[in-house]
């Protein structure tokens, strides 16, 4: 059961200051089934070469690779669309201009901007550079563009909303070459390292609920990575109050279809 001091962080972000009765009855309703029912800003990272689907993307952006019959950026637009997006923004870099056309030639039924990178600025930068988008909002959702999920982002929003942390991270105990560690509260404390104890690491699942706080944090537009931009933010906080939390994905399904093997 969602808390009160959580209900009026809600109504807060709905923006919402008087409630009737039968309102406050019908947002208990839908808390309890996990509904998150305000408009969310989201975004989509798709500016990535596809390096390792070089034969599929030399002539196509990766976003428009085809999974199971349909380009896989879509499933990201339904994903997000279903948890309560009505405005998605997507960068892009390697063929910009055909992911642009999709976009004009589909409608989603919510507004959707295309980021057009001359260069490409990584998953930190790409975000920074959406900045203009996202600085009055309390929160934003980013996903990447070649993963599939079942994952609940409902619960994920909902968890973020819960827990207020700078960023939410969605991690799973699978097999990567790449690990974070987090402590015993799924705080992140760092990358593995050769003191890590393997109980406390989890792979990153391209999944994060961010605080617009980070467009305030003065970083610049340029390349870099988004995990490296949440190390420098916990490390330069001098309140020991920010901290970035892992939603731990359990059993949910996670394909990284960037993998030729999983399409």
């Amino acid at each position: 059961m969602i808390s009160l001091s959580n209900k009026i962080i809600i109504l807060n972000l709905y923006k919402l200051k008087y409630i009737s009765v039968r309102q406050w009855n019908k947002l208990n309703y839908f808390l309890t089934l996990n509904w998150i029912f305000y408009a969310m800003k989201a975004m989509i990272l798709s500016a990535g070469f596809g390096t390792r689907l070089r034969h599929l993307t030399e002539n196509l952006p990766k976003a428009l690779v085809s999974y199971k019959g349909i380009p896989m950026i879509k499933y990201q637009i339904e994903r997000l669309i279903n948890a309560g997006a009505d405005e998605i923004i997507v960068n892009a870099h390697h063929r910009s201009g055909m992911i642009s056309s999709y976009f004009d030639s589909n409608d989603f039924g919510v507004k959707i901007s295309v980021i057009t990178e001359n260069e490409i600025l990584g998953t930190g930068g790409g975000i920074l550079n959406a900045g203009k988008y996202f600085k009055d909002e309390k929160f934003f959702t980013v996903i990447n563009a070649d993963i599939d999920t079942d994952i609940d982002l409902k619960q994920v929003i909902s968890f973020h909303i819960s827990n207020a942390p700078f960023a939410t991270l969605v991690v799973q105990k699978r097999i990567s070459k790449r690990y974070l560690e987090f402590d015993s509260d799924m705080k992140l404390a760092g990358r593995e390292n050769d003191s890590s104890d393997k109980d406390n690491l989890f792979a990153f699942n391209g999944i994060h609920i961010i605080s617009a706080e980070i467009f305030k944090k003065g970083f610049e537009v340029k390349y870099r990575d988004i995990l490296d931009i949440y190390f420098e933010v916990l490390q330069n906080d001098k309140s020991g109050k920010i901290f970035v939390k892992g939603f731990d994905a359990g059993n949910s399904l996670f394909k990284d279809l960037g993998k030729l093997e999983n399409l």
